[in-house]
């Protein structure tokens, strides 16, 4: 049974995401912002900011960009009253003053820092000149913020996978999610990215209960979405351990509990084709071929390129004579994989049940083409020579 996120001490809302050593409680980082901005916290805590003379060498820990930016609005305006040289808010009230803030702050290049800035002193840092590109994080808030609005026809701009078929089962998956209704708080509270810069992830909090993490992967210099997991980004590396024991489960008949995770999977990693397909086999096994076939046809409609699910939905509808539809199948399998010597096979014996005995031969000469020693083609070449005759 999943625990009740504990909440923030102190705003009672976000999920409390790390422990605060100033006032020995759990709080979410934007409580943790507002405690560390006036750089007083104990130095043994890791999100401790080290005090230095310019606010631009400061070193702080952030567990997301927006975790980030945050920190660096709250700071500034504390930063306008500081007791120095020059008190901020004091020379932003002159033209002299604002002068020798803009040429104090010329050196920025990051927009949104830059933006922070002009905000607070009512100053230009000619910010359009900046760059501003989107980063993934916020990729990943406008793909929810048109999830929250019912706009589909944009989320599905969104996605890395370009085949329609996957992406209307993806959307028709993320309407079914009770997470994903009434979205009024969307929260980033960590990302990151892998170490060639061509991955990345961001961990959101949802109306301040659930969480979701979003995979992206860089094309043409522009980040898209690759995956979705409802829960936190750690899950990612429990899926092929999870389907591994699925597998295990199966192996040793344990049904019920391969159900059992399946299940638990399946609410977790909305898009995986693996997970579909092993419960395509589980109920392979039980016998359950309607249930089965089902299965494997929606793991190739998350995967178009899944050739076992292909095969095994080909293989169900031979045995339950829907040949029609096991022949397309098979040829789906064969022109994802010419050399696939068991659909050739399978195809083969179709035309012999149907009497298609030159379409059977040509199936089965091909078998020995790509394995000379596939004894079941040579087999089924006796057979149709003994009908012959």
């Amino acid at each position: 049974m999943k625990q009740k996120p504990k909440s923030c001490y102190k705003c009672k809302q976000h999920k409390a995401k790390r422990y605060c050593l100033r006032i020995n409680k759990h709080i979410c980082w934007k409580c943790c912002n507002e405690n560390r901005v006036d750089l007083k916290c104990p130095t043994e805590c890791e999100y401790h900011v080290e005090e230095t003379a310019n606010l631009f060498d400061s070193k702080i820990k952030a567990d997301s960009m927006s975790e980030y930016y945050d920190f660096i609005d709250k700071h500034t305006h504390l930063w306008l009253k500081i007791q120095d040289r020059y008190i901020p808010a004091e020379l932003k009230t002159t033209e002299e003053g604002k002068k020798e803030i803009t040429l104090a702050l010329s050196p920025i290049t990051d927009r949104r820092t830059a933006e922070i800035y002009e905000k607070h002193l009512n100053i230009d840092l000619k910010t359009n000149n900046l760059t501003y590109v989107k980063s993934f994080e916020d990729i990943g808030i406008e793909f929810l913020n048109h999830i929250a609005s019912d706009q589909w026809e944009e989320v599905r701009n969104y996605f890395s996978h370009k085949d329609p078929i996957t992406i209307n089962t993806y959307i028709d998956k993320l309407k079914k999610r009770k997470e994903l209704k009434n979205l009024d708080s969307i929260i980033v509270t960590s990302s990151g990215t892998s170490q060639d810069g061509k991955k990345a992830f961001s961990s959101t909090e949802l109306n301040f209960v659930h969480d979701i993490s979003l995979i992206f992967i860089k094309r043409k210099k522009s980040w898209n979405i690759d995956n979705v997991i409802f829960g936190e980004i750690n899950l990612i590396h429990s899926e092929t351990d999870t389907i591994r024991y699925i597998a295990s489960f199966l192996q040793q008949k344990d049904y019920d509990r391969a159900i059992e995770l399946i299940n638990l999977a399946e609410d977790i990693y909305l898009f995986s084709a693996d997970i579909k397909y092993n419960k395509g086999l589980y109920y392979s096994l039980i016998g359950d071929n309607e249930k089965a076939l089902n299965s494997f046809l929606e793991a190739t409609q998350l995967d178009v390129t899944f050739v076992e699910a292909y095969f095994n939905s080909a293989f169900i509808c031979h045995s339950i004579a829907k040949l029609d539809e096991a022949r397309n199948l098979y040829n789906k399998v064969i022109t994802l994989q010419p050399n696939n010597v068991n659909a050739y096979n399978n195809l083969g014996t179709l035309f012999l049940y149907e009497k298609d005995y030159s379409s059977a031969k040509v199936c089965f000469k091909k078998c020995l083409e790509i394995n000379p020693d596939f004894m079941f083609a040579i087999e089924n070449l006796k057979k149709i020579e003994e009908l012959n005759n």
